[in-house]
């Protein structure tokens, strides 16, 4: 059995353990805590965008040069280049950097689930289909952003310490850009909760709008900007996905509401949430008619809905109880059509694997990677699509 599947079977079994059996909770985050951790740290070669990295990697320069080429002149971003270049000065390997940054990503994830999520094995379980598989796994460089966001920024915003910040989103935007987005979240944390939902509302309308053809087009252009036109006439609906978004808010909707009119007052760090997790189902709805641009900057305000879920849902009321067991089999659902994603995208399929019996590839049978796919290939032709933008630094002396 696939062990991405085995580890997702642990948190389902750690979240019910930890329900049923408060007593065992500790014993239960740890365990599979632990798990995550060592799948994520010791595979290679796996995860969309695992071997993308590693020819990047090997582009990079180790020595920094102050000219504006290097700050501005390739992909990727300064951050995620000057902490391979520090790795790169000690002669070590991608699989060691990609080990260390997924060991730097648990600790932080760790650090957020300690703070916000009252049941912390539950927590773990709703973000591991789309955080944890999506980001950490596959995509590094905004599974890094996201974790620094939650483990490090997130505490400042929940504080109203403005300035710690605005310098972490800043720190975080030089590992992916997609960390702009975040600066949102200051006004947003100000305007009532009600205006908040008013103004997915408003999102929806827009998304719908933005689905005809001529606005489309007059958009494209009167903004002739690259991501603009990838966003308005490559872009392509994904209905599941809207499915999804709709449903989980819909449902927390309802619930958040219950508890309002229930509790009279809901805490100031719950409403700073679910302000954070609107954010999110503004940004999905608006960008719709995109499923990668929607699911990019919606996913990163999304990350906050398992605390809001296990924060809201823990109770015994019926309709706490129904909002356990729809985001439980939502979880479940993702998880596996996650899963089955990752086996497709990274070629698995074609050789008659499905996600659950998806081959695992440890650090320590870095080998084996071959007989699945032409693995330094795959690396070499990374390394050569980009040689080019690295040389532009050096063409400015």
């Amino acid at each position: 059995m696939s062990i991405y599947l085995l580890v997702f079977l642990l948190l389902a079994a750690g979240t019910l353990l930890e329900y049923f059996r408060p007593q065992t909770k500790i014993y239960a985050y740890w365990i599979c805590w632990a798990a995550m951790m060592g799948c994520l740290c010791l595979r290679f070669g796996q995860g969309t965008d695992y071997v993308t990295y590693q020819g990047l990697y090997e582009t990079i320069p180790v020595a920094i040069d102050l000219s504006q080429g290097y700050f501005c002149g390739f992909y990727p971003e300064i951050g995620w280049r000057l902490l391979s270049a520090a790795f790169k000065m000690f002669d070590a390997p991608f699989w060691v950097f990609a080990s260390t940054l997924g060991l730097a990503e648990m600790l932080l994830l760790h650090r957020f689930v300690k703070r916000f999520v009252q049941g912390r094995t539950a927590g773990l379980f709703m973000l591991y289909p789309v955080l944890y598989l999506v980001y950490m796994v596959s995509g590094l460089r905004q599974g890094l952003a996201v974790c620094l966001f939650l483990g490090i920024a997130l505490p400042f915003l929940m504080e109203r310490k403005w300035i710690a910040y605005v310098i972490t989103i800043f720190l975080t935007l030089s590992f992916h850009r997609v960390a702009f987005a975040w600066l949102v979240l200051i006004p947003a944390v100000y305007l009532p909760v009600d205006m908040m939902m008013a103004l997915s509302g408003v999102s929806a309308a827009g998304g719908l709008i933005l689905q005809f053809g001529p606005v489309e087009q007059l958009l494209a252009r009167l903004i002739p900007v690259y991501h603009v036109q990838q966003f308005l006439l490559e872009g392509e609906v994904s209905w599941f996905a809207i499915g999804e978004r709709l449903a989980a808010a819909a449902v927390l909707t309802i619930l958040y509401l219950w508890t309002r009119k229930k509790v009279d007052k809901i805490s100031p760090e719950t409403e700073a949430l679910w302000k954070t997790y609107l954010c999110g189902v503004c940004a999905y709805l608006l960008l719709c008619s995109s499923s990668y641009y929607a699911s990019r900057y919606g996913a990163i305000f999304k990350v906050v809905e398992c605390a809001l879920v296990v924060d809201l849902a823990m109770g015994q009321e019926k309709i706490q109880r129904a909002a356990a067991v729809f985001f439980f089999c939502l979880t479940c659902l993702m998880g596996l059509k996650n899963l089955n994603a990752m086996t497709n995208e990274g070629g698995y399929a074609k050789l008659g694997y499905h996600f659950w019996n998806y081959p695992y590839v440890s650090i320590f049978h870095q080998e084996k990677i071959e007989e699945y796919f032409g693995y330094q290939d795959r690396v070499q032709v990374i390394y050569d699509a980009n040689i080019e933008d690295q040389e532009l630094w050096r063409l400015e002396k």
